[in-house]
């Protein structure tokens, strides 16, 4: 189905843009508020209306304006391009599943047709002759069978697979970048960005004329995993950007695949981590068209042109209110913030070591507490650090700050049957002395580096399993990326927090599924939103 772009449809397009520009609002909060209201008009008037509506968001919507964003839909449609709004019966019927899909996607060539029968194919950019060998056979393999071939379009293992799929007789490949449809990036595949036009589509879910940033290429693996029903890593690497392409296939309920090469060759330390996540090992082509129709049977057989308005697969409404839920917080920064007390404690050392009068807001607190002590002249300051900070920590703590919105936010948890933990890295003495009785008396369970050894995707798996709620039904909240990184590791919802030690340009730099401002927008019915899959219409708050 082809559009007439109207005057109407590009302001709706603009004021969507301009949602995603808003601070704090993201993807997934835009979503839940055009599904709420219906349009991209009524959000923006709730928006402005809304008594609810942090601060910073009234800031940013008092100057903005959806003609701003026009010339971004212009230029795609300059381009040869269109875009798919959130709500087209048309919008790509994988994608359309997930409740954080992208609002509004931008495409050049043809994606009315894109079919289920879709397999991303993935690998590292330098690729051996023998790993680019395979990704031709095995994409070729994909046409035959017709199955649409999805990748990243970078070089190596991305761009033989699209060749390979080009090859006459040609079959469907669609590329999803991480930067507007404008940009050919690399530049050693501007013959591709030319070709899969005329047999799939180029696709992104930024808007034309943004280039790449690092950070967006992460968040175009989790829109690649969900187009596709499966990934399949051709030939990896350790650091390589597969890597997180599986996390979120896991998140989401993707199958994964391993050629099983990736176990024999090199290093493969990162492959034998996502065999023992449930990717399955793989010889043959067969065995992933198994695998899929096991595990996602009724979707991968359906036909084209079928209603994509069926219940999601991952959050089905009715299924998912029963299922039992948690919500996991990191400690510092989230629920109490404890700079103060670290300066203070800090200070104090200081001062009986070298005599000086050092005042808390001397101390560097962003710092390690040993390095800190360093730069205020403590010799031996790793020693010192040792033998002398957690006690003076525990002291200074008594009085330490604790947000108190968040604090009744988790009680309103409790309350609703939500399972509430803590999982910190930091060490268990120093976790119990920051957090004050009444508050640690909350958490069901409380997980710290003397667990995890610094590894909160693994806190979080081990307080899932506690208990027993699924992935899908849990949320991690965190005020810095490797929290959120932290989150899609474990396969849990992401929450980034901008009242802890990070600023909003950063964390924005990591795929997320929420980004509140302030305490006061931490409560209950966004946590059950969340794990909802939206749902849940207990509130209409925005922020």
């Amino acid at each position: 189905m082809s559009y007439a772009v109207s005057d109407r449809r590009k302001t709706e397009a603009g004021e969507i843009l301009l949602m995603l520009d808003a601070p704090g609002l993201g993807p997934r909060r835009v979503l839940d508020l055009l599904t709420r209201f219906g349009s991209p008009g009524n959000a923006l008037e709730f928006l402005n209306s809304g008594a609810k509506t942090p601060a910073r968001v009234r800031e940013f919507l008092a100057t903005a304006e959806p003609s701003h964003y026009e010339p971004s839909v212009n230029q795609t449609l300059r381009l040869g391009g269109d875009f798919k709004l959130w709500s087209d019966s048309d919008y790509p019927r994988n994608l359309s599943l997930w409740d954080g899909r992208p609002p509004i996607l931008f495409y050049k060539g043809e994606i009315e047709s894109l079919a289920t029968r879709a397999l991303a194919l993935v690998g590292r950019v330098d690729p051996s002759e023998e790993g680019a060998a395979a990704a031709t056979r095995f994409a070729r393999k994909c046409v035959e069978s017709n199955i649409a071939v999805v990748s990243g379009l970078a070089k190596g293992i991305d761009g033989a697979s699209h060749r390979s799929a080009l090859q006459p007789p040609p079959g469907k490949t669609y590329a999803v970048i991480a930067h507007g449809i404008d940009h050919a990036y690399p530049r050693e595949n501007l013959d591709l960005y030319e070709q899969i036009p005329r047999h799939g589509a180029v696709i992104s879910q930024f808007p034309t004329g943004v280039g790449p940033q690092r950070w967006m290429f992460p968040a175009r693996n989790e829109v690649m995993c969900t187009l596709a029903l499966g990934t399949v890593i051709i030939e990896g690497k350790p650091g390589c950007g597969s890597i997180i392409q599986a996390e979120f296939s896991f998140k989401h309920g993707r199958p994964v695949f391993l050629l099983s090469r990736n176990l024999r060759v090199g290093d493969t330390g990162w492959a034998e981590e996502l065999v023992r996540r449930g990717a399955h090992v793989i010889e043959r082509f067969d065995q992933v068209i198994r695998v899929v129709e096991d595990t996602l049977g009724e979707l991968w057989s359906s036909k084209d042109g079928e209603d994509a308005s069926q219940p999601a697969l991952f959050d089905v409404k009715g299924a998912a209110a029963s299922k039992p839920k948690a919500a996991l917080f990191d400690i510092d920064g989230v629920v109490v913030d404890t700079r103060d007390a670290s300066a203070a404690a800090i200070a104090n050392i200081a001062a009986r070591h070298t005599g000086a009068n050092v005042q808390p807001s001397e101390v560097a607190v962003m710092k390690a507490p040993h390095q800190a002590l360093a730069d205020l002249g403590v010799p031996n300051s790793y020693e010192v650090y040792r033998s002398e900070y957690d006690r003076a920590f525990a002291d200074a703590c008594r009085n330490v700050r604790v947000f108190d919105e968040v604090v009744k936010a988790i009680r309103e948890m409790k309350d609703r049957g939500i399972n509430v933990a803590a999982i910190t890295a930091q060490p268990a003495r120093r976790a119990a002395a920051s957090l004050p009785t009444d508050v640690r008396s909350l958490f069901e369970i409380v997980l710290s580096y003397n667990q995890t050894r610094g590894h909160k995707d693994e806190g979080i798996r081990t307080a899932l399993k506690r208990f027993g709620v699924a992935p899908e039904a849990a949320v991690y909240i965190g005020d810095q990326p490797k929290d959120l990184e932290a989150a899609r590791k474990a396969g849990v919802k992401g929450v980034g927090v901008l009242w802890g030690y990070c600023g909003h340009s950063e964390l924005m730099k990591w795929p997320h599924d929420l980004l509140l401002t302030s305490p006061e927008e931490l409560t209950a019915d966004v946590i059950e939103q969340l794990v909802d899959g939206g749902h849940s219409q207990a509130t209409q708050q925005p922020g």
